[in-house]
């Protein structure tokens, strides 16, 4: 596969989330946290705050599965609360966060 390919397939899956009732925002980042892009309204300093928590996370669950397990590999994290729930995608190259 190549890049072009890659590109391809993550705006169809934006544009996949983007249309689902209930979603707020998204957030695609890098594994240092540098956003990457994120949801049309949602201000640089709010898809930061998501990044780095999520980030921190994900890094905490990560270590929880290889600790379990380690041949295992954390690939999706869900977390809900009362009033939000937020999912992230754990890839090779980035985080996607919902």
């Amino acid at each position: 596969r190549n890049s072009f390919e890659d590109m391809s397939e993550v705006e169809e899956t934006i544009e996949r989330i983007k249309v689902q009732g209930g979603v707020e925002g998204y957030v695609i980042c890098n594994k240092q946290g540098q956003v990457l892009r994120r949801f049309p309204t949602m201000t640089s300093d709010e898809a930061e705050r998501y990044a780095t928590s999520m980030i921190s996370l994900t890094n905490q669950a990560r270590g929880t599965v290889r600790d379990l397990n380690p041949k295992n590999e954390l690939r999706y994290l869900r977390v809900r609360a009362k009033r939000h729930e937020i999912m992230v995608a754990y890839g090779i190259h980035i985080f996607s966060v919902f």
